[in-house]
């Protein structure tokens, strides 16, 4: 059995919990094992700051460019990646992360297992 869609073919939803907006792909698919999605920004905006509970994510920059930061324990930022179209990172649950667009784009996130509102906000 398999699924497919094409991304323009998806609506554009405003995200309720970052900038940007949002294509839902694991809406429209309905995959049991993962959480995929495309995120779409313009320069400036971001994602919050926060970790995930149990879900991995990776992230694959589709076009712009986007940094990607991560924080200690404390909110103290330790580490800045610089991403641009067709670069993939995955991230661990734990791992507090806030991805800013730095040239309007796009970005494909996976996390897995599927587990609905699994972010924890930081600040």
């Amino acid at each position: 059995m398999y699924d497919s869609v094409n991304l323009a073919d998806l609506e554009l939803h405003e995200n309720t919990i970052a900038d940007g907006r949002v294509r839902a792909v694991g809406y429209e698919l309905r995959p049991a094992k993962m959480r995929p999605s495309v995120w779409v920004f313009e320069s400036g905006e971001q994602s919050t700051k926060h970790y995930q509970e149990t879900q991995e994510e990776l992230y694959h920059v589709l076009s712009g460019a986007f940094e990607m930061s991560f924080y200690d324990d404390e909110g103290a930022e330790t580490e800045t990646l610089t991403l641009e179209s067709g670069d993939v990172v995955l991230v661990s649950p734990d791992e507090v992360r806030q991805l800013t667009c730095v040239e309007d784009g796009e970005v494909f996130i996976v996390g897995a297992p599927n587990a609905k509102d699994d972010g924890v906000v930081v600040d």
